[in-house]
């Protein structure tokens, strides 16, 4: 069984999920400034992102106190429970954002700011969801296994002889990340296995509809 907390990269994907949710607060409280007095629905979103946010922040910090101190069964239960909290939240904030754009807004600027936030949260959640599903398998890959991975990276098809063994580091995932996030989909490397497939799909769903929210207020702000 794969160990995640003897892996380098690991405490690298915590501390991203622990600037998710500081980004997922800091949309909160741009949300909440772009309306003084909300419909209640907004309300309601605004209540449900203030507990998911803290509470990922909070577990992601227990995550990291596991990882330094080599506990894998305990930080697998606080990472995994990390990464759900992020979805939710980031989930959460997406609704709110579209909501929000029909609700009469007293400060415009603080909605085109929060899609902004929701943009960078998409990004570094899927950095460790893509993390989580892929890395095991590339780790066992390298030390000789049968298996595929959850994603092919070039790397993994490459005939360099350096390349042996090559297994991807923190900026692959945040590179792939970025790329879904900004293209709409798969680039070089290829989506293997059905949680990375499904995880790309939801994505670029998250980032088309803060496009198209922002493209709505442009033209908003046009007419």
């Amino acid at each position: 069984m794969h160990d995640e907390t003897r892996c380098p990269i690991t405490g690298a994907i915590v501390i991203t999920l622990a600037v998710a949710a500081l980004l997922d607060m800091a949309t909160s409280t741009a949300l909440s400034l772009t309306d003084h007095a909300p419909s209640l629905s907004v309300v309601i979103f605004r209540i449900a992102d203030a507990y998911a946010s803290p509470v990922a922040l909070i577990t992601s910090f227990i995550s990291g106190i596991f990882w330094l101190f080599k506990m894998q069964k305990a930080f697998k239960l606080f990472f995994d429970a990390t990464l759900a909290l992020s979805m939710l939240a980031l989930l959460d904030n997406l609704v709110g954002l579209i909501v929000c754009l029909f609700d009469k807004q007293d400060n415009p600027a603080y909605l085109l700011l929060s899609a902004s936030f929701v943009y960078m949260e998409n990004i570094a959640v899927f950095t460790a969801y893509y993390w989580k599903f892929d890395h095991p398998y590339q780790v066992r890959i390298a030390a000789g296994e049968k298996i595929h991975p959850g994603i092919v990276f070039p790397h993994n098809m490459s005939s360099f002889e350096s390349l042996t063994g090559w297994q991807p580091k923190y900026v692959d995932y945040l590179f792939l990340s970025f790329n879904t996030a900004s293209t709409f989909g798969p680039t070089l490397p290829i989506p293997l296995r059905n949680p990375i497939q499904i995880g790309m799909m939801l994505q670029v769903t998250i980032a088309m509809a803060v496009l198209i929210m922002l493209a709505a207020r442009a033209i908003g702000l046009i007419n």
